[in-house]
């Protein structure tokens, strides 16, 4: 009995603790079960939280996306290529089109011309295949950076913006074979279109001197030019077939007088952007007073204002007449050259061509010293403005309280006008030389011979207290001659060399 108790109870241990077993395996493995489900769960969780996160930020960028739709949309910002073959006038189109987009209000950089601020800094001339290479693939980097540079400076300006390109990507192709171009591009993964469609809002190409108007082709004015007529024309087709495909590639021949080569040049670039073009004559018109700002801006939305010295220099030849002029508005100063050349035809009329370029302040103050001894630095402040389809120029000097004259590009010097209702017009004084600038800077001059100084060795302070004392005079004395020329000789015309003031 109680050995099979003992049997009995020997049992009951031994099936308990196969149960016992049995329930710590189960409860291992479903333990793990259950902390991978849990563990699987917070997981699952993670994710939601997440999802939910993104959700929220995409209902934000949607709401901030119609706030934005609603706000002013950012100013305009365009890319536009000066391109072509060697001396085609880019250099003046360029000062040209800087010039009058600043007077509307734009903001206007230059990119300069990568392969010129190499060779000029002492970069060496590609002398075989591999160096070409070299030299374009570096060309090509450094072209972009300037831009891009450009680009954001412009970006981050909050102003209308133009950027004006001195050759664009494209212009390299001209100087490698196709089979150098398509490995280039593949190196520096860039594309044709990326290059030229893309990139650029129009193609400005000024056909080369050398094509049509042979006696305008020089050397001179670019350390690194060296083509011949004949070369100049091939590189001339080579560049144009590179941009050959944009939607606003634009030609400009030498089918007309330089300066109108440039207007017409002008006129394809404000067409694109919707300003003003230049039109083709330069008139002018005596003020009875210079209206004031107050008065101007009750007509008119927009004004720029700039304060401008112009200072002549000492020539030798007499068919060329040279001015630098300082250019400022606000903090903001430009520097110009200017050359006027006149050429004899063979049929023994005359035609004057300006050509005109940027210069750096060193550049400037460096001409400076070269300036005309026998005339004073004319300074005036120039009110530019639009008025119904014409540009307006106004200017009015130092020193003349009540004398002003209004410039306006016009179709033809006879075509009617409509004066903006705030100036008083007395007469066109276009033809009559006595307002050329060059003869009042004369006039100026003369004023200092008494001082037996030129006006340009005496300190800044005292020439210009000279030159603002003595200016309403010398106009009031070119106004007496002017009316006694009227007098003594109805009727006849003066040349007007010189353009605009």
């Amino acid at each position: 009995m109680a050995a099979g108790s003992v049997s009995a109870l020997a049992a009951a241990v031994g099936a308990a603790a196969l149960v016992y077993v049995g329930w710590r395996r189960w409860s291992r493995t479903h333990r793990a079960w259950l902390e991978e489900h849990v563990s699987r769960i917070s997981q699952l969780e993670e994710q939601l939280r997440l999802q939910a996160k993104d959700f929220e930020a995409v209902i934000s960028s949607l709401k901030s996306g119609e706030k934005d739709a609603n706000a002013a949309p950012p100013p305009p910002l365009y890319r536009v290529v000066l391109t072509g073959g060697p001396c085609g006038g880019k250099t003046t189109a360029l000062s040209e089109i800087k010039a009058r987009l600043e007077s509307l209000g734009f903001l206007v950089m230059c990119a300069p011309e990568a392969a010129t601020l190499l060779f000029s800094n002492g970069a060496p001339f590609p002398h075989d295949e591999n160096s070409g290479f070299a030299f374009q693939k570096n060309l090509l980097r450094l072209q972009i950076a300037i831009e891009e540079a450009f680009v954001d400076l412009a970006s981050s300006s909050g102003r209308k913006a133009m950027i004006l390109c001195d050759r664009g990507l494209m212009d390299g192709k001209a100087y490698m074979s196709d089979s150098q171009w398509e490995l280039l591009l593949e190196e520096l993964k860039l594309t044709p279109v990326m290059m030229r469609d893309h990139r650029y809002d129009a193609i400005l190409h000024l056909v080369t001197a050398a094509d049509g108007a042979e006696s305008f082709y020089t050397l001179t004015n670019n350390a690194v030019r060296k083509e011949s007529h004949e070369e100049a024309r091939e590189m001339d087709k080579r560049t144009l077939d590179c941009w050959t495909g944009h939607e606003h590639l634009y030609i400009v021949d030498n089918s007309t007088g330089f300066d109108e080569k440039i207007r017409r040049a002008m006129e394809r670039i404000f067409k694109l952007i919707g300003v003003p073009a230049p039109l083709a004559v330069n008139r002018k018109f005596l003020l009875e007073r210079m209206p004031t700002a107050e008065e101007l801006r009750k007509h008119v939305k927009t004004l720029e204002i700039f304060e401008v010295e112009q200072t002549y220099l000492a020539h030798v030849n007499e068919n060329e007449r040279c001015r630098i002029r300082r250019r400022q508005q606000g903090s903001n100063v430009s520097f110009q050259h200017q050359l006027w050349v006149t050429e004899t035809k063979d049929d023994g009329t005359e035609s004057t061509a300006m050509i005109e370029r940027h210069l750096s302040a060193r550049e400037y103050f460096i001409l400076l010293k070269q300036a005309d001894p026998l005339r004073c630095a004319v300074s005036k402040t120039l009110t530019c403005f639009t008025w119904g389809n014409f540009y307006w120029e106004l200017n009015s000097f130092k020193g003349a309280q009540h004398v002003a004259i209004l410039e306006v590009e016009a179709e033809s010097r006879h075509s009617a006008l409509a004066f903006p209702p705030m100036v008083k017009v007395i007469r066109e004084v276009t033809e009559e030389v006595a307002y050329d600038s060059y003869l009042i800077a004369a006039h100026l001059g003369k004023e200092f011979q008494p001082l037996k100084q030129s006006p340009h060795q005496m300190q800044n302070a005292v020439r210009d207290e000279v030159i603002q004392s003595r200016m309403q005079s010398v106009l009031d004395n070119i106004e007496a001659e002017a009316a006694r020329s009227r007098a003594d000789a109805p009727g006849i015309s003066r040349s007007f060399t010189t353009g605009n003031l």
